[in-house]
């Protein structure tokens, strides 16, 4: 049975090829809406320039951290490195459990919402209404759910329980220890 379960979790590498088959073609994306940016340097300089730039960031980055989250899916859940291994690679690909795992997928969701809320502010060339507040307002929440969820104890946050064994303040204290 237990042999069974281990064998499931290749399922996750489907997941993992998802999602990085998705970071290309984001990449894609982002690098052809890039190509338009010059193109419409050549006829309308003004703010079309600027949109397609925040645009092409916008799914460029989106790229990126899918990358990221695919990495860190297939390091982290499918593939057993040694620690040799484990230690040669970036941080960024180590993921050592699911709350790490939903950590990074809330950082994510953040992230493409600032970078998608500047590039409405790029392609706006007149006041923002009162409901453009939304998306900002919604990045602050999800921003101080994340950190609610990450100093919860257990979560790999600033409230994780130190299992460290610490030294007593009698040892500290004996004579001979400087």
């Amino acid at each position: 049975m237990i042999y069974l379960l281990l064998k499931l979790r290749f399922v996750m590498a489907l997941a993992s090829i998802g999602v990085i088959a998705a970071a290309a073609l984001m990449f894609w994306e982002g690098l052809l809406t890039l190509w338009h940016a010059f193109a419409y340097v050549r006829t309308d300089p003004d703010l079309a320039v600027i949109a397609a730039v925040m645009r092409a960031t916008d799914k460029l980055l989106f790229a990126i951290v899918l990358v990221i989250f695919g990495c860190a899916i297939a390091l982290g859940f499918l593939v057993d490195l040694s620690p040799k291994q484990r230690a040669a690679l970036p941080g960024w690909m180590i993921i050592d459990s699911v709350a790490e795992l939903k950590n990074l997928f809330i950082q994510m969701i953040i992230l493409y919402l600032v970078v998608h809320f500047a590039t409405l502010v790029a392609e706006t060339d007149q006041m923002l209404q009162w409901n453009a507040l939304v998306l900002p307002a919604s990045i602050l929440l999800l921003a101080g759910a994340m950190r609610l969820i990450a100093s919860a104890p257990g979560h790999g946050g600033h409230g994780e329980v130190n299992t460290a064994p610490e030294r007593s303040r009698a040892s500290i204290n004996e004579p001979g220890d400087s």
